[in-house]
């Protein structure tokens, strides 16, 4: 019997992963493809974000967090709870609004939309190469999430929480863009 770890089950696993974040891709790209530049900085009221303000906060949290998964892991800490079926079935929800830490809020880094998807695609390219360079199993590192409230996670959760929070932004997107219309703006 061999003591060598089960390389072909941990391809899968992260081939699974890519597939997740290949699809979330698809979706928040699609929540504001029709949005023309002139109305992505529409903001539905005080307070509220803009789909600028979404896709910004995407890109810059992606390009954060891709930055830990590559450079911050370490060891995960024995006993450390598993959490990958709760982010799976609750981080694209938009039923609890989450305040975003201070360095992933919407700043008017990007001078357009175009800018910042192409931060967010370059960021999510990154996301998706690690997931298939990485052959050990990502759910024996760790790093400390962004968020507070999340803390540390394994890299294999890490790559969940980008897939999940990219689709809750786009659920976000689509509702302002129902206030677009509803204002009768674009």
């Amino acid at each position: 019997m061999s003591a060598l770890p089960n390389t072909v089950l941990i391809s899968a696993d992260n081939e699974g992963l890519a597939a997740l974040l290949r699809q979330s891709r698809e979706r928040f790209l699609a929540s504001f493809a029709d949005v023309a530049e002139g109305n992505c900085r529409f903001r539905p009221d005080e307070g509220c974000w803009s789909v600028l303000d979404c896709v910004e906060h995407i890109a810059t949290a992606e390009t954060l967090m891709v930055g830990l998964l590559n450079t911050s892991r370490r060891p995960r800490q024995a006993g450390a709870p598993n959490r990958e079926q709760i982010f799976l079935e609750r981080m694209g929800s938009r039923e609890r609004k989450v305040e975003s830490p201070e360095s992933g809020r919407p700043s008017g880094r990007f001078a357009s939309l175009a800018d910042a998807r192409k931060q967010f695609e370059t960021a999510r390219a990154g996301a998706i190469r690690f997931t298939q360079e990485k052959k050990e199993d990502l759910r024996a590192t760790e790093v400390t999430h962004p968020h507070p409230l999340v803390g540390n996670v394994s890299a294999y959760e890490m790559v969940i929480i980008l897939a999940k929070h990219a689709e809750r932004h786009a659920l976000q997107i689509e509702e302002i863009k129902k206030a677009l219309s509803v204002h009768g703006v674009g």
